[in-house]
């Protein structure tokens, strides 16, 4: 589906170009400078107080617009900023996005419905309509504000994965200047720095116990299928076995107490062949551990 779109975005392209063309065109014609007259008008009346007069005279600028011109798109601007409800304002903001995305506007409008939706709690479509404004209008001017936006949801939602990325982009894109924005962005910047250091423990502590499984998997097998062991000492008592086998194992050998009454035996490794061991016991006999081969018993696999 998503394909399909693209293919019929790419293909109402040159229409879309053409759009905007006659949208400069027309807004720079006397009949451009006479509709941005009404509604300079209509937005004075509703400021001073007359909305139904304003919204009166947009609505008559709708009506004679044609569809599918930017004057069209240009009328639903003015009918969604002076709008009575919040719905009004909504379905004509809507349709701007969708039906006329090349419209001087489309970007404001998006901005505008993320606002509305997320008032009213709809976090993943104002996330949704903020996400298109970032990737497709670098230019828009209040850039920033939507990147702020998205941010406040993101870590009012506790989703940092979501909203640290956005901060880092949108910190970048404020200038020097903006002070007051700068700090209120950088106010969640220990967060991030918080949501980096667990995520980066998480993945570490993922790590070690994949290779522990691994370890124990392999030394299992391992264990299933060998016939000797190299036998360091017994005990009578478990504690004692117990405080060799850690003594081996913090310097990297592979022990472990085998019985469950005495003697207590303490082993290392598991080897296929005798030859494997005898190898394993020169080794370790150059290290000062004495060590003999036994043969590996059911109870030690």
């Amino acid at each position: 589906m998503s394909f399909l779109r693209s293919l019929a975005s790419r293909a109402a392209l040159p229409v879309m170009l053409a759009a905007a063309s006659t949208s400069t065109a027309l807004a720079q014609s006397p009949a451009g400078r006479a509709a941005d007259s009404v509604f300079a008008r209509a937005r004075q009346l509703v400021v001073n107080g007359n909305g139904a007069a304003g919204r009166v005279l947009v609505d008559s600028m709708v009506a004679a617009s044609e569809p599918d011109t930017p004057g069209y798109a240009e009328a639903l601007y003015w009918r969604a900023s002076l709008a009575a409800s919040s719905e009004d304002a909504e379905r004509d903001y809507r349709r701007i996005v969708v039906d006329y995305p090349l419209s001087p506007h489309a970007a404001e409008s998006l901005f505008k419905l993320a606002q509305l939706e997320s008032t009213r709690g709809d976090r993943a479509s104002a996330e949704t309509h903020l996400d298109r404004l970032l990737s497709e209008y670098p230019s828009y001017p209040d850039r920033s504000q939507a990147g702020v936006l998205l941010v406040r949801m993101a870590f009012q939602a506790n989703d940092y994965a979501r909203g640290c990325p956005v901060l880092q982009e949108t910190i970048r894109s404020i200038p020097e200047s903006n002070v007051e924005l700068r700090n209120q962005l950088e106010y969640y910047v220990p967060r991030c720095a918080s949501f980096e250091a667990q995520r980066a423990a998480s993945a570490t502590a993922a790590a070690e116990s994949t290779a522990h499984a691994n370890a124990a998997r392999d030394s299992a097998a391992k264990a299933a299928k060998s016939r000797f062991s190299l036998q360091v000492a017994s005990y009578n008592s478990k504690s004692g076995a117990d405080a060799l086998v850690k003594k081996l194992v913090a310097r990297g050998y592979d022990a472990r107490v085998v019985g469950t009454e005495k003697p207590y035996r303490v082993r290392i490794g598991h080897f296929a062949t005798r030859s494997e061991a005898a190898a394993e016991q020169k080794r370790l006999k150059a290290k000062k551990i004495v060590v003999e081969i036994v043969d590996v018993g059911p109870s030690d696999r």
